[in-house]
């Protein structure tokens, strides 16, 4: 289970996220959806390790990975893909997806 636990990040004066918190279960499909600058990304971000949360707590089936770098994240089975303009055509979604995030796993591990 992934929860996320009173989490609040700023940039500056802006607050991206504010007391955030949310539980996704296993085999649970959950949907963050918002307009431009609502803190979607910022969230991810903060799952995934790329942003450190300036309070509150992020866990993964019971262990702490609040602050952890993405690679360690990534081990544990959480992953984010960045928006690609131009996918390798011949894979699939799918296909696209798994190269965009071993090519981030493995930069960051080296």
């Amino acid at each position: 289970m992934l929860v996320v636990e009173d989490v609040w990040k700023r940039f500056g004066g802006v607050v991206a996220l504010a007391g955030v918190s949310i539980s996704v279960y296993e085999g649970e499909r959950l949907a963050i959806i918002g307009p431009n600058g609502s803190g979607k990304t910022t969230l991810f971000n903060v799952i995934t390790g790329y942003v450190k949360p300036d309070k509150g707590r992020v866990s993964f089936d019971g262990q702490d990975i609040t602050g952890k770098k993405p690679y360690q994240i990534a081990r544990l089975g959480i992953a984010r893909t960045f928006q690609i303009v131009r996918p390798f055509a011949n894979l699939t979604v799918e296909d696209n997806v798994v190269a965009a995030t071993l090519s981030r796993v493995r930069s960051a591990a080296e």
